[in-house]
């Protein structure tokens, strides 16, 4: 978002506001606290956005829209998303804007167009061939009614295309597009879009620049229920989620360390018990230094007391330090075991993949949500 833009969004929102929703309690000296609390947030997105912290920034901007539904905030919440490497959600609020803000500036519109052709360099696209009517869902949520009027952005990656009869298996990759086509369908549909500008006029019909596009076959199945069962193609590849191989080693090396320590301190108890044994057989004799510290009478236990205690302090510690080691090693095997398990036989990144999470700030956040087709809240961040 270029300081243009920021500025004319956010003069937008804070001029149009009043008019979009009237404000009569403020001319009482009051003031709407909806539209109190859309401008707070909107001015912490824009603070967090030119400090470079983008992901506070969409989250912002996210509360925001969701109190005030305006085309300032929706820019700005996509060239948020956009710049928190959140491309497919930014993609859907640019195209939303171009849809909805019919009363915005040509350079608000200019930014958007420019933002969406820049995310969709890191997105895949798919075009749906498909009879008129036909009900579409990509990856189990529904996109739409046949025939679309432009490719859908997706994720790069394998990707499950389903009409009530059939399915089709794609994989996406990064700028470019592949088909899937469904039934009878034998032609594509258009894919250029006219976009709604000022007025009641329309913008010429543009096309977004691609790579060049490159036609994937898809494999049709007939639609059946999905067993959710991964399949694997490579052993040896890495897996869909590496968070368990790091967990696994990360135990795995703690108890390689312990293992280490207390096997150092074992060897030094041991050391110290060896030599306390010999300072009392020395000082007993050869023949008199059998059982020594189990004897119980006075002359005995005053001259080898101390000594006889020390002893056995160094042989308890000889044991702990023994078995907190060999509890270290059991340890470790289980990491290692665990690391290598997962990440030979866990889903790999061929299998269809659950879409990602929205990542959020450190801290617990519960944030208010309304965006492309849905709506709610968002808990992010960790205890």
């Amino acid at each position: 978002m270029n300081t243009q833009t920021r500025v004319l969004a956010a003069s937008l929102l804070f001029t149009l506001l009043p008019q979009v929703v009237p404000l009569p309690a403020r001319a009482q000296g009051d003031s709407d606290p909806v539209t109190a609390q859309a401008r707070a947030r909107f001015k912490e997105g824009v603070d967090f956005y030119d400090k470079g912290s983008y992901e506070n920034a969409r989250l912002a901007f996210l509360q925001a829209y969701a109190l005030k539904k305006h085309p300032a905030v929706l820019l700005n919440l996509a060239q948020s998303s956009a710049k928190s490497n959140h491309p497919l959600e930014a993609s859907r609020y640019f195209q939303q804007f171009l849809r909805e803000a019919t009363n915005v500036s040509p350079q608000q519109r200019q930014d958007a167009e420019s933002g969406l052709a820049e995310v969709r360099q890191k997105l895949g696209r798919i075009e749906i061939v498909a009879p008129a009517g036909t009900e579409i869902s990509v990856d189990d949520t529904k996109v739409g009614n046949a025939p679309f009027q432009e490719p859908v952005d997706v994720d790069p990656g394998p990707h499950t295309v389903k009409s009530p009869t059939e399915t089709v298996k794609v994989i996406a990759t990064v700028g470019s597009k592949v088909q899937a086509k469904f039934g009878g369908a034998t032609t594509a549909p258009p894919v250029i879009a006219p976009v709604p500008t000022a007025g009641t006029s329309t913008s010429p019909p543009q096309t977004t620049p691609e790579t060049t596009p490159q036609t994937t076959p898809a494999t049709t199945t007939p639609a059946t229920a999905d067993t959710g069962a991964a399949k694997h193609t490579d052993v040896f590849s890495p897996p869909r989620s590496m968070g368990p191989v790091y967990g696994g080693l990360a135990v795995a090396g703690i108890g390689i360390a312990g293992t280490i320590i207390f096997a150092a301190f074992k060897a030094d108890a041991q050391s110290k018990a060896d030599a306390v044994a010999n300072e009392i057989r020395t000082a007993a004799g050869p023949n008199n230094a059998a059982g020594i510290c189990t004897r119980t009478d006075t002359a005995t236990t005053q001259r080898f007391g101390n000594a006889c205690a020390t002893l056995r302090d160094n042989n308890d510690k000889v044991d702990t330090n023994a078995t907190i080691a060999n509890v270290s090693a059991v340890v470790a095997g289980v990491g290692l075991l665990t690391a290598v398990g997962w990440y030979l036989f866990a889903p790999k990144h061929e299998d269809p993949a659950p879409p990602p999470s929205v990542k959020g700030p450190s801290r617990p956040t519960l944030t208010p949500y309304a965006g492309y087709g849905s709506g709610g809240f968002i808990l992010s961040g960790s205890l």
